[in-house]
Parts: C-alpha cells; sequence; structure tokens
C-alpha cells in the first residue's frame, strides 16, 4: 500500500474517534435522597469561607488542627504544638448531617512545620 491510500484511510479512523457526549440530568436530588445520613456533599472552598479557629480534618477525619490564620492563597494551621503552611487549594468543605465541616486533601503526616 502506498501513502496515497493509507492516508485517506487514516484521516477516515480519525473521523470515527469522537469523544462520547457526557450525559446530563435535569432532575436534582430529591430532598428525601439528600436527608440520607450517609450522604456526603464535597465542594472546593475559597479563602474567604475560612476563619481562625476553624477545625480541619484529613480525609479520614482525623484532626489536623485549626486555622490560626489566612494569608492569602495560605492557610496557617496549627495543634498547639506547630503551625503548618496549607495552600487554600488543597482543602476542601463537606457537608453531613446537615453541618459544614472543612478537611484537607494532605494528610498530617504530608506537612511540614513552619519555621
Amino acid at each position: 500500500m502506498t501513502v496515497r491510500t493509507l492516508f485517506p484511510i487514516f484521516i477516515a479512523a480519525l473521523g470515527m474517534a469522537v469523544p462520547a457526549m457526557a450525559q446530563e440530568t435535569t432532575a436534582p436530588a430529591t430532598p428525601s435522597a439528600m436527608a440520607n445520613p450517609d450522604v456526603v456533599t464535597v465542594r472546593n472552598i475559597s479563602h474567604v469561607e475560612l476563619s481562625a479557629g476553624l477545625p480541619v480534618v484529613d480525609d479520614r477525619g482525623a484532626p489536623i488542627g485549626t486555622v490560626k490564620k489566612v494569608a492569602g492563597n495560605t492557610v496557617i494551621l496549627t495543634d498547639g504544638r506547630a503551625d503548618y503552611r496549607v495552600p487554600v487549594v488543597q482543602l476542601y468543605a463537606y457537608t453531613q448531617g446537615g453541618a459544614d465541616h472543612f478537611a484537607s486533601r494532605l494528610p498530617k503526616s504530608a506537612l511540614r512545620p513552619v519555621g
């Protein structure tokens, strides 16, 4: 086979490799489904949601510390013994049982004390 023959076959094969369209849902979750105690809603946060004294846990629920201060896009967490610098993008909020909780994507073992 020559390049003249293979090139149209190659182009045709590329045309068939179209990604599938994302599925859309028009029905939001029902209130009864959201009331289930096993439902956890997770969302990203911004620095304006964080304030001093706010407890932060790791993704398993183990306490990391509390917010000491927010400095731009960085949060200083303290456990009473050491301070830890954590980027805001590494924190998230989750709602469980009707209450907001804040957690870190980084485990405490991955955090290095400031100073």
